[in-house]
């Protein structure tokens, strides 16, 4: 029997720092992300059409972050230190 969302249970890991170190130079060289979702598109452009200065690159970022750091909190807490420390040299 699969269980829904809410019986799930988080996976833990451990970050290897090999693997981290490749995922961060693929992100340095292409940052941007793209899916395939005609749904979200028309909610995003939707909102884009609607609300002034409203950004779908900036909101997309904040939805996916969130759900990232609720999913992988090890990882992304990871992550989130390695950009600080690198925007700080």
């Amino acid at each position: 029997m699969v269980k829904g969302r809410a019986g799930a249970q988080r996976r833990k890991f451990v970050v290897d720092k090999k693997a981290f170190s490749l995922a961060r130079q693929a992100a340095r060289r292409q940052p941007r992300i793209t899916f395939y979702s005609p749904v979200s598109s028309l909610v995003l452009n939707y909102l884009k059409n609607v609300t002034p200065r409203f950004s779908i690159s900036d909101e997309v970022s904040k939805i996916v972050e969130a759900e990232l750091s609720r999913r992988y909190p090890e990882l992304f807490s990871a992550s989130r230190r390695l950009s600080r420390a690198s925007e700080r040299s």
